[in-house]
């Protein structure tokens, strides 16, 4: 589904990334391994983050401070 990013509070990879000390790249694998809810996308196919990701990002790197990679990751799959 194509989207205006403006129109929906749209983050790029790279704002979403920056605003939680992580690389555009690790973002884009999170979303690829079920940890973060699958992006929009715009009409160009560029990826749309919105403020939802934002806080499952943050939940998920919480989660990873207090139990480590695999189980926040669990955790996060767990709540799709």
């Amino acid at each position: 589904m194509a989207v205006n990013p403006q129109s929906m509070g749209g983050l790029r990879p790279v704002d979403l990334a920056r605003a939680h000390g992580l690389s555009a790249q690790a973002v884009r694998n999170y979303e690829a391994a079920g940890i973060l809810p699958p992006a929009a996308r715009t009409a160009s196919g560029y990826r749309v983050y919105t403020p939802l990701h934002a806080r499952a990002l943050a939940a998920f790197l919480a989660l990873v401070a207090g139990h480590g990679h695999g189980t926040a990751a669990a955790v996060m799959r767990s709540v799709d």
